[in-house]
């Protein structure tokens, strides 16, 4: 299938580690991107923390010491669901 004729279209905005993410922590279980608007990483060492990415400013991530299973940023809004 030729590009122009693909459904999506992708474009790489920014890689994780180039904004202090250590590569340890991009997996399926510490990443989540509900949509277009924010990134979650789940950060266990050295200490536990959240690492918010909002895509509008995403050379200044939000580093939370929060413990959690999981997290989830709500796309509509800046609520933070958490996995305890």
């Amino acid at each position: 299938m030729a590009a122009a004729n693909a459904p999506i279209a992708m474009k790489e905005v920014l890689t994780l580690p180039s904004i202090g993410i250590s590569p340890q922590f991009i997996t399926f279980t510490n990443v989540t991107m509900e949509s277009e608007k924010y990134i979650c990483v789940r950060e266990t060492a050295p200490q536990n923390s959240v690492v918010i990415i909002d895509m509008n400013m995403p050379m200044q991530p939000l580093r939370r010491p929060i413990t959690a299973d999981s997290a989830l940023m709500n796309p509509n809004s800046r609520i933070l669901a958490l996995k305890g």
